[in-house]
């Protein structure tokens, strides 16, 4: 077959963004199934099914099946777990979530607070996979004591850079493990850690400012921490953890959140029962708690609705209950027919039922409508997650944290004996304490509100974490002091799992490329397999494809320019913090913030009038569903639509690269299945 020419090393790590972004997103998708966990493959798979031999061993879900064995099941603790563990507890409690078939953004028309930490947390997965796959470029290392300015970007970004190299290839890790032994002062090792250190921070100040100031969510999540926060016993867990006896003190704790006093309990017990609802421990209390207070102000703007004087009828209120309680094949089937015919999912639903009910709905009632069946499926979520978590027989939620904690007990008890956790117990308090606070309006001059409040910046989150940073740091300084055989175990799994970011072969440069700040290192060990997968592709193809990956590559350098201009940015704005300024940074670095936007762009919502085209997740980021708005105070929040579509302005529109994952999307992800299959244990 001709080709044309292979792609250049720029071109690879375009390719190989492409096919990561969308493989990664599309897998965590699949757990809105019940059959995804079935599929999964290791560790999932009960001793029977690995015994039968199955013909066709590769996961369903192979990027997440490759994070999990290199970097998670061998975590000290983790690979302690029985194999029961996962085949039977933890596949079991996967399914219950799939079987729950918890509620659609496009059914609610906004992105609630599981579809947003979904595609953050698959934004992070794919980072840290991409690097599995094709490894860290292996340089000459760097000299860490040499001259890193702290107020420039550029010396920030070169220290990360430094740092990284060091990890994979020197020996950094097991330094810091040692100067952590003599002193907390992280900072102090090297220059070089010193101002990597800041840069991380402003990355995690970044996510924590997105998570709680421009999602519509934020406030609302925010709450949900502050009710929980506000339920934890802190004192009764110090006092707890006074006890001398780690076994006592292991003991008194697993009572204090684990323990059931129920008449079904004391029964299954004695053996009168099986499996007999038992009732709820304190950790469920908690968890079913929070989950109510949530459903009661749902339930009050459903009272607004039904309260309202241009309200729907009870014939259209009726007909959403009703197919609230229909099957998951009927609510995918009015789904479907909602994006196909371009109507409303509520008037689908009406139309279903009998079309007169669409026909005699106002706008107004439309609207309402809307807004009662996301109301309800906010509802049906919470009594589901409930239901699943803390309710269902057997008690998976309670056997899977026993397990937890008798694997990690002998840790427990060393760590109890060589360190005082009360102290520490309380540095997680206050620590959360301050997030709270911090996540508050700020006064600030010339703030365009009545109030004169303002949102918090990066900034703010920025000196959050410089402020609590070395409350870190104490632990871990008393940890690896006064714990070093746990010290040695953890960084063997550390060392062990940096391994698996070097690259087996050379790295390949374009010198072109290093005039600009693009991807200039290709995609390292991946290199060969895509080059393979592109020459499959007939040459017309080949260049229909290479300009969609072209395109992508200037994107993710234009990314990178626009995160190095924010970091210096945020540089200077944390000198001025103090100076109570509006102008204060709402825009933070990092290529992943904007791949997490580009996620939720990205998904369809029914639209808001009756009939018309499905809107975009990019329209209704800033709206919160009805019930959330109502829970936070007004004096408590702010606009995070007008600050989105602000920080979106100055966003590069990303390039539709479809075309690519249609092409190579299913081979890629054969190719990563093999290369995940590789680690499997024997049978």
């Amino acid at each position: 077959m001709m080709t044309s020419a292979p792609l250049s090393p720029q071109q690879l790590g375009a390719l190989l963004d492409i096919l990561v972004h969308h493989e990664t997103y599309a897998e965590v998708q699949t757990f809105k199934h019940p059959d995804a966990i079935e599929q999964y493959g290791y560790p999932f798979q009960t001793s029977a099914e690995t015994e039968s031999g199955s013909e066709n061993r590769k996961s369903s879900s192979p990027l997440l099946q490759l994070l999990l064995i290199r970097l998670v099941l061998p975590i000290p603790g983790i690979r302690d777990l029985p194999s029961e563990f996962w085949a039977t507890k933890f596949r079991s409690i996967m399914r219950r979530f799939g079987e729950a078939e918890l509620s659609e953004s496009y059914d609610k028309g906004t992105l609630g607070s599981r579809k947003r930490l979904a595609s953050a947390a698959s934004v992070i997965h794919e980072g840290v996979t991409r690097g599995l796959l094709s490894g860290i470029p292996n340089h000459k290392l760097p000299d860490l004591h040499g001259l890193y300015d702290l107020r420039k970007a550029d010396d920030l970004a070169r220290a990360w850079d430094d740092v990284v190299q060091h990890l994979v290839y020197g020996d950094l890790l097991s330094e810091l493990f040692d100067h952590f032994t003599r002193t907390p002062n992280l900072e102090g090792h090297s220059p070089a850690v010193e101002a990597a250190v800041n840069f991380v921070i402003i990355y995690i100040a970044t996510f924590l400012h997105h998570l709680f100031v421009l999602s519509a969510e934020g406030p609302y999540l925010l709450k949900l921490i502050d009710n929980v926060h506000g339920l934890v016993p802190y004192t009764v867990i110090g006092q707890t953890l006074r006890v001398g006896n780690a076994g006592t003190m292991i003991n008194a704790m697993v009572r204090l959140f684990l323990a059931k006093l129920s008449i079904g309990a004391v029964s299954n017990w004695l053996g009168f029962t099986q499996n007999a609802t038992d009732g709820m421990n304190l950790m469920q209390r908690i968890i079913s708690l929070v989950l109510e207070w949530d459903c009661s102000e749902f339930r009050k703007a459903i009272d607004s609705i039904k309260r309202s004087k241009d309200r729907p009828d009870d014939s259209h209120l009726v007909a959403i209950d009703e197919h609230l309680q229909a099957s998951r094949e009927q609510h995918e089937s009015v789904r479907e027919l909602s994006i196909k015919e371009r109507r409303s999912i509520v008037v689908a639903i009406l139309e279903t039922k009998d079309k007169c009910l669409a026909e005699s709905l106002t706008d107004s009632q439309h609207i309402q409508c809307l807004e009662y069946y996301s109301a309800q499926l906010a509802i049906m979520d919470r009594e589901k997650i409930t239901e699943a978590l803390c309710r269902q027989t057997p008690d998976l939620t309670t056997s899977i944290v026993r397990d937890g904690i008798s694997v990690f007990e002998p840790m427990i008890r060393a760590i109890h004996k060589n360190v005082d956790l009360r102290k520490h117990v309380g540095s997680v308090e206050s620590f959360l304490t301050d997030l709270i606070a911090t996540s508050k309006p700020k006064k600030r001059d010339g703030a365009q509100t009545p109030n004169g409040t303002a949102a918090p910046s990066v900034e703010d989150y920025v000196a959050l974490l410089k402020r609590n940073r070395q409350l870190a740091y104490d632990y871990l300084h008393e940890f690896a002091k006064g714990c070093p055989d746990l010290r040695t175990m953890w960084l063997d799994w550390a060392q062990d799992s940096l391994k698996f970011f070097r690259q087996k072969t050379e790295t390949t440069d374009d010198p072109a490329a290093k005039e600009g700040n693009v991807v200039s290192c290709g995609a390292g060990d991946m290199d060969k397999h895509l080059q393979i997968l592109f020459s499959g592709l007939t040459t017309e193809k080949q260049n229909i494809l290479k300009t969609a990956i072209d395109a992508h590559a200037r994107y993710l350098s234009t990314l990178e320019d626009m995160s190095r201009a924010r970091i210096q940015s945020i540089v200077n704005g944390v000198d001025e913090l103090g100076n109570k300024k509006t102008s204060c940074n709402m825009s933070g670095p990092g290529v992943y913030i904007t791949r997490w936007h580009c996620l939720l762009d990205e998904t369809i919502v029914t639209p808001n009038t009756p009939r018309g085209p499905p809107r975009k997740g990019k329209d209704v980021k800033g709206v919160k569903a009805l019930g959330k708005t109502e829970a936070i105070a007004k004096s408590e929040t702010w606009d995070p639509d007008d600050l989105t579509r602000k920080e979106e302005q100055t966003r590069p529109e990303a390039p539709d690269v479809s075309i690519v994952i249609d092409a190579l999307g299913p081979q890629f992800r054969s190719l990563v299945a093999d290369i995940s299959g590789k680690g499997l244990p024997l049978k």
